[in-house]
């Protein structure tokens, strides 16, 4: 199949227009997968079903079997559904071939690790330009983009250092500069703060509150409650279904972010006592 461009996907409605209607960065409908190990079948989603408009940021939540790592695998396309679909634009990722798959992960989504994955060997800026480098655009003007968004994560003091030279914070802002380069549909975040301290998590979520507020959208997958209040919505998985949906409200994340801020605060007074 043909990688096409991005098109209204969600189904008509008669209270809404087509022109108010929001985009959808993705849409999920009836997502299973299967896995054979040995004579067993495990269903590790069975028919979970949502959609991530344009601008949202979600948080994914689930106990251990839930299905989360699935999803996380099937929503940056490194794995096809058993059935069911799920859609970036009109393409529906069940029906691509492994290059359309490879196409689509280096042009349509920015992936933050928890274990940031840079390249040891290079240095920021370079870090930053991975993704251009597999799309073969690595002229002067991706070059002057990804010194822009080192500036923008706080790192244009540091573009010619290299990861070990990082800490781990600095580390994952390079992740999340490198996750923009390609102007993606949406941003994959697996356990993005799960191997930072609290000053540094809120510093790395301050960045996704801000890159939100700027219209990016945002999939972020944790454990963490307190992360996830920080985000609009939290998708919770159980035993491979969509078991809540719920919407955070402002007030919510509003307190969320107080709250850790006040913990970093009282962090950084007893460590100058």
């Amino acid at each position: 199949m043909s990688i096409s461009e991005p098109s209204q996907t969600d189904s008509p409605s008669p209270f809404i227009s087509d022109a108010e209607r929001p985009k959808l960065a993705t849409s999920i409908r009836d997502l299973q997968k299967h896995y054979v190990l040995k004579s067993e079948v495990v269903r590790a989603l069975r028919g979970v079903s949502f959609d991530v408009p344009e601008g949202d940021y979600v948080a994914i939540m689930g106990p251990s079997g839930s299905g989360k790592s699935t999803l996380l695998n099937l929503l940056g396309c490194l794995d096809k559904p058993t059935s069911g679909s799920l859609l970036l634009g009109n393409d529906d990722i069940a029906l691509m071939t492994d290059n359309e798959l490879a196409e689509i992960r280096s042009r349509r989504i920015g992936f933050v690790f928890q274990s940031y994955n840079l390249i040891q060997q290079l240095t920021v800026v370079e870090n930053i330009q991975v993704p251009l480098y597999y799309q073969g655009a690595m002229g002067s003007k991706q070059h002057r983009r990804s010194v822009e968004l080192a500036q923008r994560v706080g790192l244009g003091d540091r573009l010619d250092h290299r990861p070990s030279q990082l800490s781990g914070g600095q580390q994952q802002r390079v992740a999340i500069a490198r996750s923009l380069v390609n102007d993606p549909y949406f941003v994959l975040a697996d356990e993005p703060t799960g191997n930072l301290d609290s000053v540094t998590t809120e510093e790395i979520l301050t960045i996704f509150d801000e890159l939100n507020d700027e219209g990016r959208t945002i999939i972020l997958v944790t454990h963490e409650d307190d992360v996830a209040e920080r985000a609009k919505r939290v998708v919770r998985l159980k035993d491979g279904k969509l078991h809540r949906d719920d919407v955070n409200s402002p007030a919510v994340r509003q307190a969320a972010r107080e709250t850790q801020r006040e913990t970093v605060a009282q962090l950084v007074k007893e460590a100058n006592l």
